[in-house]
């Protein structure tokens, strides 16, 4: 039963995703909107929408070492292992400054996080503050938006850009319906798999479950870096990182306080989650200028695969 839960959950997560991940972008692009914004908006809200309802449910379930590690781990798989093996596989053109701004918000979220977590976890007010620092990023990127609609008219795109709005509202809504009931199915069988086998539900959150709810993100990135669209790619993962945080933890903190159940989440996955973000920054440059390529690539994924290896030895 468990293992039914686990695939049911994880097959309705990723299809809701998909569903998400199209819809917005379809909408997006009706309305002329930059592929930089899609991807650091949209598109990073849609694909964290799994990790929104997963962290929501265990919170209220009192599983706080789920929804604290659900998005912490999923922030380590978004860098080390989605934009790890999305590099390695195509090279992409990461412009620095584009996403300058964008790293510094992270950066800042990440370390907004850290201050929280060693107050003991994220209450009401905190949470708050989260959703602030969430609207003053959207609010800015609206407004970079507005200035960038003449040069979205002028790009082409996929098969998605022809389809009508209603469509694209469409996909979105039955991606939520997807999303609520494959969240509640994957959250029972996480809590029950790690009951069998005796792992911390800390442990099984910063690693299947994050792996499980990051699968849109991996999808969206591969399929946008195939297209050459490595705007996307990249502000997909920048994006739904600053989500996590900021959405993803805001409003479940404002439904339901998390409590720092587990030290291991602020003394190891937390400084663990700041040094991928710290590494995301310089390797956009690193050894090729205004690229991502496969070395830089292949560095994000060992790290990840070492990190894997070092929680369940």
């Amino acid at each position: 039963m468990t293992a039914l839960f686990l695939l049911a959950g994880f097959g309705l997560l990723l299809l809701g995703g998909e569903f998400l991940v199209r819809g917005s972008i379809a909408i997006a692009l009706k309305l002329r909107i930059s592929k930089v914004i899609i991807g650091l908006t949209l598109v990073a809200f849609a694909t964290s929408a799994p990790e929104l309802i997963v962290s929501v449910i265990a919170a209220l379930k009192g599983k706080s070492a789920i929804a604290l590690g659900n998005v912490i781990g999923s922030n380590i798989a978004n860098i080390g292992l989605i934009l790890g093996l999305t590099a390695l596989i195509y090279k992409m053109k990461a412009v620095r400054l584009t996403y300058r701004n964008d790293w510094l918000f992270l950066l800042g979220a990440n370390i907004l996080l850290g201050v929280f977590l060693l107050s003991g976890g994220i209450n009401f007010v905190q949470g708050l503050v989260l959703v602030a620092v969430l609207i003053l990023y959207n609010a800015l990127k609206i407004r970079s938006a507005s200035k960038e609609r003449a040069a979205a008219s002028e790009e082409g795109n996929s098969d998605v850009a022809t389809m009508p709005i209603w469509q694209g509202v469409l996909l979105l809504l039955v991606g939520a319906v997807g999303l609520k009931f494959g969240a509640q199915l994957f959250v029972s069988g996480i809590a029950s798999f790690a009951a069998q086998w005796g792992w911390s539900e800390r442990l099984v959150a910063v690693s299947l479950v994050a792996f499980g709810t990051s699968v849109p993100e991996l999808a969206a990135s591969l399929m946008a870096a195939r297209k050459g669209e490595s705007d996307i790619a990249i502000g997909n993962i920048i994006g739904s990182n600053l989500f996590n945080i900021l959405s993803v933890l805001g409003f479940t903190a404002i439904v339901q306080p998390i409590a720092l159940s587990d030290p291991a989440l602020l003394s190891i996955d937390y400084p663990i989650s700041l040094l991928f973000v710290l590494l995301l920054f310089p390797l956009m440059g690193w050894f090729k200028s205004d690229r991502l390529d496969r070395v830089e690539g292949a560095i994000l994924l060992l790290l990840y695969l070492a990190l894997m290896v070092y929680l369940f030895s």
